[in-house]
Order: structure tokens, then C-alpha cells, then sequence
């Protein structure tokens, strides 16, 4: 426990004064909310996080833990988040753009990780299919040494959306995430689409510039500008080991 205790208060005081590398420019009309190991855009609108942005340190990735599913509206948002009713029959599961398991070094963002401006619709044969394997890969990558700064949401820019629920929860058709590794100098992104149910972690996989394009967002503009482009352009998906889940 002392050990846990250490690292987390390593990583708290790493995370105050490190570069956030993993921050989108933040839209005007949308509300930051900042959460002990993640940050979100809350777009009150659809009801939803636009995007969620976390570091993931070799240290956070190889954390063990348990957690409860206790999901709560989030009182940081102003405009309040949806909440548990709304998904009661509506063939949705809630599912976490941050995954509870990156966070298991704090038991105040494991707790954080379930308030409902974390959580969006998914299909269930999606998230746990595709969803879980992709964020299992990801914290396989950040295991082999180098902090990974990884943005993940819906993709608004599909809208207009159907909705459901009381608060009108708008339901997104397609997911992304955008993955960062400064000190290894390259950057990958995903783009998926909420009704599948199978394909290899590799087959999802576009540029970061693909991914901007797409979602309208702008990714890890806090980067030297010079190695935002190499990066960001780069569709060379070999440099990331795809098949670290194989072994």
C-alpha cells in the first residue's frame, strides 16, 4: 500500500507541473471539467463529453485494482450530465471513455471515472468487443516504457443525432481516439463505429491528421510545431506493436 501511495503521489505532483500534451484546443462553448488524473469537454447540447483526455504513465498501466460500478451525475458540470435513468430500456451501455482500469492508481478517479460526464452510449457487442480490446492494447503500449497521452470521444461532427432518455442523451455513431508518445515521436489514431462488432485493433487505425479532419478537433496542439506535423501526418502504423495482445 505505501508503495501505491508513493507512486500516486509522484504521479499527482508529475501531473501538476507536466506539459498536457494530451489537451485539445477547448471549443468556447463547451465546459472543462478537471478530475483528479483526467480532464473532459462537456458538451451540454448532446448531453455528452465531446472528448476526455488522460495520461497514461508505465506506472499507471501495470496497476491493479477493483472498483464498483456506482455511476453519479457529475456536480462539476454546471449545466448538469445525464444521469442512469436515461438509460433504463435503451439498449445502451454506459460506457467510459476513460476506462476505470488506466486509473486504478487513485481511488478518488477510479470513483471519478464512473460520473456520468465520463460515460456515453455504446452498443454492448461494441464495447466489449472493440472498445475494451482497444483500450487494452493501449495500456499494453504504455507498459513497454513511454507515458501515452490519449484523447478519446464521440464524433459530434456526425450530428444531428437521435436521442433517448429524459435529458435527450444524443446517440453518436462513430467513437475515436487519438493517442500520443512524445518521447517516442509518433502518434496514432482510431475512428470506430458504434455498431460493430468485430475487426482487429489494426483495422480501425487512421492518422491523427485523418482523425482531425474528421472530428473537427484539434489534437495535441501543445506540441513543438514541427513534430506535430511529423507525427500527426504519419500513417506508418509499425511503429506501435499490434501484437502485444497475441503474446
Amino acid at each position: 500500500m505505501k508503495n501505491i501511495l508513493f507512486i500516486f503521489a509522484s504521479l499527482l505532483s508529475a501531473y501538476a507541473s507536466a506539459q498536457t500534451y494530451e489537451l485539445p484546443v477547448q471549443a468556447s462553448r463547451e465546459q472543462l471539467v478537471k478530475h483528479t488524473l483526467f480532464r473532459l469537454s462537456y458538451s451540454e447540447g448532446y448531453e455528452l463529453p465531446s472528448w476526455a483526455a488522460w495520461q497514461l504513465t508505465p506506472d499507471q498501466a501495470r496497476a491493479t485494482g477493483t472498483f464498483r460500478e456506482k455511476y453519479d451525475e457529475d456536480p462539476m458540470v454546471a449545466t448538469g450530465t445525464s444521469s442512469t435513468k436515461d438509460y433504463r430500456d435503451a439498449g445502451f451501455i454506459m460506457a467510459q471513455l476513460v476506462p476505470v482500469e488506466d486509473m486504478f492508481i487513485s481511488p478518488q478517479a477510479v470513483t471519478e471515472s464512473f460520473l456520468m460526464s465520463n460515460i456515453v452510449p455504446q452498443k454492448p457487442a461494441f464495447n466489449k468487443y472493440i472498445w475494451k480490446t482497444n483500450a487494452k492494447l493501449i495500456r499494453e503500449w504504455a507498459k513497454e516504457g513511454n507515458t501515452l497521452y490519449i484523447v478519446s470521444g464521440p464524433v459530434l461532427a456526425d450530428a444531428p443525432f437521435g436521442s433517448f432518455g429524459p435529458n435527450k442523451v444524443s446517440i453518436p455513431t462513430r467513437y475515436y481516439k487519438a493517442v500520443l508518445d512524445v518521447n517516442g515521436e509518433r502518434a496514432i489514431g482510431f475512428l470506430f463505429r458504434n455498431n460493430v462488432a468485430s475487426g482487429t485493433p489494426k483495422s480501425f487505425a487512421v492518422s491523427v491528421d485523418d482523425l482531425e479532419k474528421i472530428t473537427g478537433l484539434d489534437f495535441f496542439p501543445s506540441l513543438p510545431d514541427n513534430l506535430e506535423q511529423k507525427v500527426e501526418g504519419s500513417s506508418d502504423f509499425s511503429k506501435w506493436n499490434f501484437k502485444v495482445l497475441e503474446q
